[in-house]
């Protein structure tokens, strides 16, 4: 699952999206994958907004999520985005939510770029280590001086939360996510299936 909000920035989940997507359970699924020929993959994809209408993502695109926070099945991953400094602020103060993700502190979530704000806003990073892009690693550490800041890291595993640095990074993190739960195997003929170098 993604979580959408204004101004989130493209590829922070466009490139989780896709790993996910795109991750098979077998070398044999990949063909029928490209031919909309395959039915059991290992993820079901599903995209959520605070109220589950169009928004309008940094530089233009519109999306329209699948679900809203309120409406919306259980999800064993979450996955939160960034944006730039206006989504950092507008997300932080909509307490629905920052809510709606500290909801989820029993299960895996991940977070891409400045995404990592709105997960310690959530209060699910306290006293553990993460990361953010470059760009913000000094705000971030002010603004939560709890958590340890990890600096020149793709991502970091903190058990249940996992943050990633900025924008791209989060497609190293999202193919970590397939090893992570599945095998080095999956995350590698992922990583080929996408033509990422991984």
């Amino acid at each position: 699952m993604l979580e959408f909000y204004c101004d989130v920035d493209a590829l922070d989940f466009a490139g989780p999206y896709e790993v996910f997507n795109l991750t098979t359970y077998k070398d044999s699924d990949v063909k029928r994958l490209f031919k909309n020929k395959l039915e059991d993959k290992p993820f079901k994809v599903s995209t959520v907004s605070h109220d589950g209408l169009q928004i309008s993502v940094h530089n233009g695109l519109s999306v329209t999520p699948d679900f809203s926070c309120t409406i919306c099945p259980e999800f064993d991953l979450v996955i939160i985005p960034g944006g730039p400094l206006k989504a950092i602020k507008a997300v932080g103060r909509n307490k629905a939510i920052i809510n709606w993700i500290a909801s989820h502190q029993n299960k895996l979530v991940a977070s891409v770029c400045t995404g990592a704000f709105f997960v310690a806003k959530a209060g699910l990073l306290e006293g553990k280590k993460a990361t953010t892009n470059r760009v913000a690693l000094d705000f971030f550490a002010t603004s939560f001086p709890n958590i340890e800041v990890i600096r020149d890291v793709k991502f970091v595993d903190a058990g249940n939360v996992i943050t990633s640095g900025g924008i791209s990074a989060g497609i190293n993190m999202a193919l970590y996510v397939v090893r992570k739960l599945f095998d080095e195997e999956t995350s590698k003929r992922t990583a080929r299936t996408i033509e990422f170098d991984y």
